[in-house]
């Protein structure tokens, strides 16, 4: 008769959750986690010594299943020019509160996060935004919050931008515009996509072109009007979506030029001499001196 041995166990033994044994459904991500969950809680996971041991295809789609249903989380983050992770397993699935947590832990260290699991790249705007309030120590008004909470709500992470962005990109794979391969016309990106896009890649700029500019409150109007006025007057239609973020950059660089130029920070003597053009202060001419035409 064959059945289930069950044995009183006092020591070398792993508890592991009933729930994730009996929701994973690919029998290596059971035997991975089962594994995970026999070390030490300060085991440090890597990859590499996981593909050593069990193959790099079965860990692949392992985590796959486990980053799916929650148990498993990835956060990749810069340190300079090097590209590391953080990973974290565990036998219940993680709760958005628990993943913000993590967030918050790499944002202290002084760190950018550039990619995290799909099932939470929802937090990583919320993370930075908390981040940047910290970091700028700005005192918010209730206006200034209701403005900050609409990019929040309408804008995406630089991962789910890139997600967004990588969807249309797989889909017209096999189109061509101009000749040029994998070039992706708005005219098959929705408006309220690109505008969220937009959105996004101009907040990207923030740290290069509000500084000594805009308060925060001021860029959240400037970006809304700008990205708004691109959508009606059709412009985003002539945008490719791979180009949308230097799209972004170029008019974010002349609408900083056309400020400064308005406030006299731009030197227009030093760039006439520069470039050996000839130059005439036309506002301080005298009403009785002969003009210069």
């Amino acid at each position: 008769m064959s059945g289930i041995i069950k044995r009183r166990k006092t020591s070398d033994y792993a508890q592991i959750h009933n729930g994730a044994l009996q929701q994973l459904e690919d029998i290596r991500s059971i035997g991975l986690i089962s594994h995970l969950m026999s070390l030490p809680e300060t085991w440090e996971i890597k990859k590499m010594q996981l593909y050593k041991k069990f193959g790099r295809g079965p860990i692949t789609n392992a985590i796959a299943e486990l980053e799916a249903k929650k148990y498993w989380v990835t956060i990749q983050y810069r340190d300079g020019k090097k590209t590391l992770y953080y990973y974290n397993v565990s036998d219940v699935a993680f709760t958005d509160s628990e993943v913000l947590n993590m967030i918050e832990e790499v944002n202290q260290g002084g760190f950018k996060i550039t990619d995290i699991s799909e099932s939470f790249t929802h937090l990583l705007s919320i993370g930075e935004n908390q981040q940047l309030k910290t970091d700028d120590n700005l005192s918010v008004d209730s206006s200034i919050v209701g403005n900050e909470q609409l990019m929040v709500n309408t804008s995406l992470s630089t991962v789910e931008n890139r997600h967004l962005l990588n969807k249309y990109k797989k889909t017209n794979s096999n189109k061509k515009n101009n000749d040029k391969e994998t070039l992706v016309i708005n005219k098959e990106l929705p408006p309220d996509e690109f505008k969220i896009c937009l959105l996004n890649s101009c907040n990207e700029f923030y740290t290069e072109f509000a500084p000594t500019r805009w308060s925060k409150k001021q860029w959240n109007t400037l970006i809304e009007a700008f990205v708004t006025e691109t959508i009606s007057e059709g412009r985003y239609i002539n945008v490719p979506a791979d180009k949308i973020q230097g799209y972004a950059y170029q008019s974010l660089k002349n609408i900083a030029y056309k400020f400064d130029l308005k406030n006299g920070r731009i030197d227009f003597e030093s760039i006439a001499k520069k470039r050996n053009v000839p130059f005439f202060n036309w506002l301080e001419v005298d009403t009785d001196d002969e003009m210069p035409y």
